[in-house]
């Protein structure tokens, strides 16, 4: 690097002071650091490793064109902004995907005895099957064309060997599987683990062989009630419960400027735009916050992004805005459970006699679940009260509504006895995982309160269980951990445990999601 600097300052020497952009700088800078065609080690019947540029289809015994896969090959060439002639292409022009082509052409001619060119032809996730570069399919339709073999199989069948994902596969370690009287594959390693592939079948084990002691803890919080319910299988595997983590997907940072950004990253631009708002901030002001963390994709994609946002933020504030009338508060709380056990914690947003939680995501179980538990813990504390719990989030895609709204009390004096239920049932499930996944037991309480028979309300479940457009529940992590893939909700055909049983309900999914929304669904006004 030091010498082709020095070299740079010796040319321009005589140029004097002259400034220079950084798009100047770097035009300057790719042309003198750019490879350069070196002597190479042709015909000395050694191995000799080099790109595929002009000049280099020197004729060998063995040609192997590496990676040649669709999207990569051939070359995909970027236009600059000042490129005149680029705008107006003429016949005669470079065009590299054209001289790609040749090279492909002249490195195919340069082999006198083999040939062999490798793609990726499957994800390496999903197995699914990827086409060659555009290029090498029209080289293997010209083969089935101009030949043919002696079984009438096609060409391009004949000459194609497909290798396995897997280094343990079965073909890799077996004599003329993919190679003629040898193995592919020489890894021991590989070998037994394609031996204990092709042996006999263990039946999996049991993540749990029973339910597990009772906790020595006497006291509940109410943060960790409503951290339990708001995912009951995950809660088993929390800190509360047997403590075992869970795999999770760590995102690599992006080398490029994000173009879009997916429903994640959305959802947390819009929880800090609603939080801004909230706050009583201008929008404006809320705007160019936002747009200053860099986060957004650049230019008018974002900018337009930012503004979707905010259209969607803004009838939350407003409807957050006359329920929050009043000063807000924290409320302690304090419930004898008997026995010597207390539920105790703190019940943040609230308003006079309301709770006004507000969220950016859609509302959903999660959302009212925590609500309720909050509202029957302020109720059961303090019964002088006409407590009420207005929850606020998104609407469904398919409502028409701007804004969702889950209303829940004034409760009477069976809150105790629904709250008490909870404590219980949370009990039971850091013993022992409920099969109790949120969205698909919300879906069959509420097929079952209009009414439904269980086949037809078991159907409604599988609406959020199974995988469709987006995972569905079967394939949580949590769920996974425990269970395994399934596919109907846990235990649907199981009996109920003791203290789990409700009217009309035979199996333990059924009756769990029952006890706990169906006086949720009795306590909530208005329609689901």
């Amino acid at each position: 690097v030091q010498r082709e600097l020095a070299r740079v300052r010796r040319a321009a020497a005589d140029l004097g002071d002259v400034d220079l952009r950084l798009p100047d700088v770097r035009a300057l800078l790719s042309d003198r650091l750019a490879g350069r065609p070196t002597r190479a080690n042709f015909r000395t019947g050694t191995l000799t490793v080099c790109t595929m540029v002009p000049m280099r289809s020197v004729p060998h015994r063995v040609v192997c064109l590496l990676g040649l896969d669709d999207g990569v090959f051939p070359r995909q060439g970027s236009v600059d902004g000042d490129d005149v002639l680029a705008r107006t292409p003429m016949t005669g022009e470079r065009d590299a995907r054209s001289e790609d082509r040749q090279l492909l052409l002249d490195a195919i001619l340069a082999a006198t005895q083999t040939l062999v060119i490798t793609y990726t032809g499957a994800n390496e996730f999903s197995g699914q099957p990827r086409p060659p570069a555009v290029p090498l399919g029209e080289v293997l339709d010209a083969l089935d064309t101009t030949a043919s073999t002696s079984d009438g199989r096609p060409v391009s069948a004949a000459v194609t060997v497909r290798h396995p994902l897997q280094p343990f596969d079965a073909r890799n370690v077996s004599p003329g599987a993919l190679v003629p009287h040898s193995t592919f594959s020489f890894d021991s390693a590989a070998a037994a683990g394609a031996r204990a592939a092709a042996g006999p079948r263990s039946a999996p084990v049991p993540f749990l062989d029973g339910p597990l002691g009772p906790s020595e803890s006497l006291d509940v919080s109410l943060a960790d009630l409503v951290r339990f319910w708001s995912d009951p299988i995950k809660g088993f595997l929390g800190r509360d419960g047997v403590d075992v983590a869970l795999p999770a997907d760590e995102d690599e940072p992006e080398d490029a400027l994000p173009v879009e950004i997916d429903n994640l990253a959305q959802w947390a631009v819009g929880d800090r735009v609603l939080t801004d708002l909230l706050a009583g901030l201008d929008p404006g002001v809320v705007k160019q916050r936002e747009w200053r963390r860099g986060e957004l994709p650049p230019g008018q994609l974002g900018w337009r992004m930012l503004g979707q946002i905010l259209e969607r933020a803004h009838p939350l504030r407003d409807a957050a805005a006359d329920l929050r009338k009043a000063a807000p508060r924290a409320v302690d709380v304090a419930v004898d459970l008997g026995g010597g056990r207390r539920l105790v914690g703190t019940v943040p947003e609230v308003y006079g006699d309301r709770l006004v939680p507000v969220t950016y995501s859609r509302l959903g179980g999660k959302h009212r679940i925590a609500s309720w538990v909050n509202l029957l813990a302020l109720t059961v504390s303090d019964d002088d009260r006409n407590w009420t719990a207005h929850t606020i989030g998104r609407p469904h895609s398919r409502s028409r509504d701007d804004v969702a709204t889950s209303l829940l009390g004034p409760l009477d004096h069976t809150a105790r006895t629904v709250l008490l239920d909870l404590v219980a049932l949370r009990d039971h499930g850091l013993r022992a995982p409920l099969p109790l996944p949120l969205k698909a037991s919300l879906g069959y309480a509420r097929a079952r309160r209009t009414r439904a028979d269980v086949a037809d309300a078991l159907v409604k479940a599988g609406f959020d269980w199974r995988d469709s457009k987006f995972p569905g529940e079967q394939s949580e992590p949590s769920v996974l951990k425990i269970w395994g893939r399934l596919e109907e909700p846990p235990e649907v055909g199981g009996a109920p445990s003791s203290g789990e049983a409700f009217p009309g309900e035979t199996g333990r999914f059924g009756a769990l999601a029952m006890r706990v929304w169906s006086p949720l669904i009795e306590a909530e006004q208005g329609s689901w």
